[in-house]
């Protein structure tokens, strides 16, 4: 029996198509990996550019000004409306001399809202934070700050700045008179 026998083991060529085939399949792992890490702050963006929408659209349907207020120290969020409550003026005076004739001062005061939204919430995504807030000239990066949205669809000029672990940075940004939110991917820090 003359033949060639052949041994147990790889050629040179089946080593080189296998090491190939996972340096292919690890690329396009890593590679999709990398691309799915942005997802968590695009949520976030998107989630709280849905909030401010909201809080936007309540002012215009209730016709009461409302407060989108921020804690960056706590990373906590709520939304408030305008309460406007008149003294009681069915107790008047019996005597003229003693009638005030001012106009009865008219208190007013944010409270939060009646549904989920007056609670103080926080982002699902725990590699994502809200850095600082910018409303008007004021930037803020620690402590309270709130953007007002008006009954009119106007709202305070402002801007969220959101990061990950990644570096990767959101912004979202509030026109003044149309109330527009805006979401936008800002250059790597």
């Amino acid at each position: 029996m003359t033949g060639l026998r052949r041994s147990s083991g790889f050629t040179l060529l089946e080593i080189l198509i296998v090491i190939s085939l996972m340096a292919l399949f690890a690329g396009l792992y890593v590679g999709g990996l990398g691309a799915m890490l942005p997802f968590e702050i695009r949520s976030a963006s998107r989630a709280l550019a849905g909030d401010l929408g909201y809080a936007s659209q309540r002012a215009v349907t209730s016709g009461e000004l409302h407060r989108w207020v921020v804690d960056l120290d706590e990373q906590a969020f709520r939304l408030e409306e305008l309460h406007r409550e008149t003294p009681d003026t069915a107790a008047l005076p019996t005597h003229a001399e003693l009638l005030d004739l001012a106009p009865p001062i008219e208190v007013t005061e944010f409270r939060p809202v009646e549904n989920s939204y007056g609670n103080w919430r926080r982002l699902d995504e725990g590699a994502v934070w809200i850095d600082r807030v910018r409303v008007g000239d004021v930037d803020v990066g620690q402590g309270v700050i709130g953007i007002r949205f008006a009954p009119d669809g106007g709202a305070d000029p402002a801007e969220l700045f959101l990061e990950d672990d990644g570096g990767r940075r959101f912004a979202l940004r509030i026109l003044a008179f149309t109330g527009e939110i805006r979401v936008e991917e800002l250059p790597d820090a």
